[in-house]
């Protein structure tokens, strides 16, 4: 088994329904203009059976965070006085106020990992109840600061939470709760990464700079955490929707296959099995709430109002 399964399978500690095994199929769509004959012979692969190469080495959850918080670094060294003033949408704050609420949520990761004097939040704590309202007093101090003085701040919480997963004190399985979430260690980061990465591509969006792409290596982790996560998730949208064999195919670089459901070890066969076929990067964003569950681009056959309820269920934790 490889570190995507053993990530993913944490969230387990969640709870006992999740019965998933990452199937290690290459996904090989490139970003271009398909060549005639290449949907039917991507259906032909994860339709069929057997176990194909393994992909390239994910990453782990601590890499994944301090990858996208290098990214973060990066991009806010770039902005102009101008760019720190324009809307991000889709929310009321500006570049700057957004930053200062990633901020408050660096900080509070920073408590949750018992890194400050305070002690950690628990599961169910009320201030858990309203992710954008959280702190909306410091965001309020932070705007009226130089911009500098928001990144530094970020910055340092950043680096605070970076600086304990290179620890020997980082245990990977340890309750972390987050956002209402009993998250181990390992979810957290990956959940955090999810966040900066969206809230990044926000700040492009709002200054006309081109989206980012993750490493192969990061996507891999996010969508392999993301999509071992859907029975639990599911379950836990309360839709009444019943997990049957279903195969998750994430094409491109980071991709991979994976089959959920019962008897998710056997090959599902094109028979009697739902599939959904999307780019990896789409379906990340997917995850982050940047693209809706109708607008994935993509195959799916099967059960329809299945696929939708996973793709919604998939969105649970995005915040």
């Amino acid at each position: 088994m490889n570190p995507a399964d053993r990530t993913g399978e944490r969230i387990d500690d969640l709870g006992d329904e999740l019965d998933a095994d990452v199937l290690a199929a290459p996904a090989e769509l490139a970003a271009a203009p398909p060549p005639p004959g290449l949907r039917e012979r991507l259906l032909a692969r994860a339709t069929g059976g057997g176990r194909g190469r393994v992909p390239a080495e994910p990453a782990t959850p601590a890499e994944l965070y301090e990858a996208r918080s290098r990214a973060m670094v990066a991009l806010l060294g770039e902005l102009t006085p101008e760019d720190w003033a324009r809307p991000a949408a889709p929310y009321a704050w500006s570049v700057h106020e957004l930053l200062a609420h990633l901020t408050v949520i660096e900080e509070l990761t920073v408590r949750q990992f018992a890194l400050g004097d305070e002690p950690p939040l628990p599961v169910g704590h009320p201030s858990a109840a309203d992710h954008l309202a959280m702190g909306a007093d410091v965001i309020a101090a932070l705007a009226a600061a130089p911009p500098e003085v928001t990144v530094a701040r970020w910055m340092a919480a950043s680096a605070a939470v970076a600086a304990h997963v290179r620890s020997d004190r980082f245990d990977p399985a340890a309750a972390v709760p987050l956002h209402g979430w009993p998250f181990d260690a390992a979810t957290a980061l990956v959940a955090r990464s999810f966040e900066i990465w969206a809230h990044g591509d926000d700040i492009r969006r709002a200054t006309g700079r081109p989206l980012d792409t993750p490493a192969p290596a990061e996507l891999r982790t996010l969508a392999a955490t993301s999509v071992l996560g859907l029975p639990l998730l599911l379950a836990v949208a309360g839709e009444g929707a019943t997990l049957t064999p279903t195969r998750v195919v994430l094409t491109g670089a980071g991709g991979a296959t994976f089959d959920l459901g019962p008897s998710a070890a056997a090959d599902p066969g094109p028979d009697g099995a739902n599939l959904l076929v999307a780019d990896v990067v789409e379906y990340c964003r997917l995850v982050a709430r940047r693209v809706e569950p109708g607008a994935l681009a993509g195959t799916r056959t099967g059960d329809g109002a299945l696929l939708d309820a996973l793709l919604r269920a998939a969105q649970l934790i995005a915040v």
